[in-house]
């Protein structure tokens, strides 16, 4: 039985057959069994039916997960707080000035 990813391992190991023409790979793909909507596929470089006629599944990802605050470990949020740019030693409200002293 033909086994076209044998086939595939085949066509991309043998430096002549990289070269060959069509007729040539087609010849070898009909001698091995290959069906003819495979080797139609294959030699038109046809990627879409090659992954019908292979049943390839299609890998789907819907839903990526992104962690909350809650989810951080703590040495993250602790980075997180010194990466603000704020001074520890800064005035906590920038927009005032200086208090005033008494008379």
């Amino acid at each position: 039985m033909f086994d076209p990813i044998d086939a595939l391992e085949l066509l991309g190991a043998d430096a002549d057959l990289a070269g060959a023409s069509s007729a040539r790979l087609d010849a070898m793909l009909q001698a091995e069994g290959a069906e003819p909507r495979l080797r139609s596929a294959l030699l038109e470089g046809n990627v879409g039916m090659l992954e019908t006629l292979l049943r390839v599944p299609q890998n789907l990802c819907p839903f990526i997960h992104t962690p909350g605050e809650e989810e951080l470990p703590e040495e993250e949020e602790e980075e997180e707080e010194d990466d603000d740019g704020d001074d520890d030693d800064a005035d906590p409200d920038p927009g005032k000035g200086p208090k005033p002293q008494g008379f």
